[in-house]
């Protein structure tokens, strides 16, 4: 997928491409953008690089925590949302029906399994997800695979299986947290490590996941597990149970010991991260979807009521003519934002950035100040459609909308609402677009 671009060195290429839409960002509320555009039938270009995807966890947040300086976790994001929209009117969310935010995430499973990846919802509530460091998050859609270990609430003798070089995953530290938070409580936990033949150092995540995938190694793993099975209800793994058909080698494994088992999500890189960056790449390359990977946008103008934008690597020019424009560029991590000495700013059209008056403002003395740091909440500001808008609070272009984590007044870390309110706002926006440019009417 995406442009095969000459390798002459000094010499650049130069393409023209005409589209309906064009995406910048392709991270996950970039391709969120991209895969609602692409069903709507409309011509759509994405610019960026999607290898950030691999560092995601693959849970799918809508709202886990509110109110916020309290860290009280919710069993349902509707009972935190009217409250969050009545207490930040300016929150992302605000702008957005809860029906509507449910449709996003549905329209989200759909499109995924339809590439083979499969995620499930609970009824509208959260999901409590066990994760490496022993805990339970709450998360609203979930890879299939982590189902079983899910808000464990009977009586379950878990054995925990990590393996000897891969790091940043510890059976011991999952089981440790497990009986000092929940002793007398529901989980029993078990460690079993697991050597690797030939694997002498550090375990590479991808080199197991593959490992994962051979039915000889599937069955050299159930025989570790066979001495635990009569003391075992469930088994936990890492996620790293192969690159594809994850929820197919669970169950074989399943079928194997004997044993219902269940993948446990862990720090980056991560697995589930890059079965969702396959996933939507898959996708939207059989929906024609135009990637054009690891450009940038150089130079933008507007002529004739359509945006002109240059897109350029190292040996190639492409100038892309399009109807509209989704900003979805991400925070200072993925380019979005950039802070000087002064101030933030932003790096594609230079748009006004909600922040605090003086840098000295950004943080709060305290790191774990209950109230948050103000430039967690800095980014763009837009109207009830997801237009960028200016001082006077009027759009800055038409046919412009930003989406996903550049967006202000959404400390989405400690709401626990990062993948929700990137999935909700491009969907959102997306749809706004066609309806505006194109009146609900394209040939699909």
């Amino acid at each position: 997928m995406g442009l095969k671009y000459s390798t002459v060195a000094k010499v650049k290429n130069k393409q023209n491409i005409n589209c309906d839409l064009l995406i910048i960002g392709a991270g996950f509320a970039g391709m969120v953008a991209a895969a609602r555009a692409s069903s709507l039938g409309l011509t759509t270009v994405m610019v960026g690089n999607s290898s950030n995807l691999f560092l995601v966890s693959g849970l799918f947040d809508f709202l886990g925590v509110y109110p916020i300086d309290s860290g009280h976790l919710l069993d349902s994001p509707r009972a935190g949302l009217e409250k969050l929209k009545n207490d930040s009117p300016l929150h992302p969310y605000s702008k957005i029906g809860y029906e509507n935010v449910l449709e996003s995430f549905d329209f989200l499973k759909n499109y995924l399994a339809s590439a083979g990846l499969d995620y499930q919802s609970n009824n509208n509530k959260n999901y409590f997800v066990l994760t490496a460091a022993g805990t339970f998050k709450p998360s609203f859609m979930v890879p299939k695979t982590f189902l079983k270990g899910c808000g464990i609430n009977q009586a379950k003798r878990v054995l925990f299986v990590d393996f000897k070089g891969l790091r940043e995953f510890s059976a011991k530290q999952i089981a440790n947290v497990i009986q000092d938070t929940c002793s007398p409580g529901p989980i029993s936990g078990s460690t079993l490590t697991i050597e690797i033949p030939d694997v002498t150092s550090t375990l590479n995540p991808t080199l197991l996941a593959n490992l994962f995938e051979d039915n000889q190694f599937l069955k050299y793993l159930s025989k570790k597990i066979a001495p635990f099975s009569k003391n075992t209800d469930l088994v936990g793994l890492p996620a790293v149970c192969g690159l594809n058909n994850s929820l197919e080698i669970l169950e074989k494994l399943e079928e194997m010991t004997g044993l219902d088992c269940f993948e446990i999500p862990g720090m980056p890189p991560s697995l589930p991260g890059l079965r969702l960056k396959n996933a939507f790449e898959k996708q939207l390359s059989k929906n024609k979807v135009l990637f054009l990977s690891n450009s940038k946008i150089q130079s933008h103008g507007f002529e004739n009521h359509q945006f002109v934008l240059n897109a350029t690597t190292q040996n190639m020019n492409t100038q892309i003519t399009s109807k509209g424009v989704i900003l979805a560029t991400g925070r200072f991590p993925g380019g979005g934002l950039h802070a000087t000495r002064e101030e933030i700013t932003e790096t594609v059209f230079n748009l006004p950035v909600c922040q605090p008056e003086k840098r000295n403002l950004w943080y709060l003395l305290n790191f774990f100040n209950s109230k948050g740091h103000a430039i967690n909440r800095a980014g763009i500001e837009t109207d009830d459609t997801f237009r960028p808008v200016d001082q006077n609070n009027r759009p800055v272009f038409n046919n412009l909308y930003a989406v996903g984590s550049i967006l202000a007044h959404n400390d989405w870390v400690r709401l626990k609402s990062g993948s929700g309110v990137s999935c909700a706002t491009a969907f959102a926006a997306v749809n706004n677009f066609y309806n505006s440019v194109f009146d609900g009417v394209v040939n699909v």
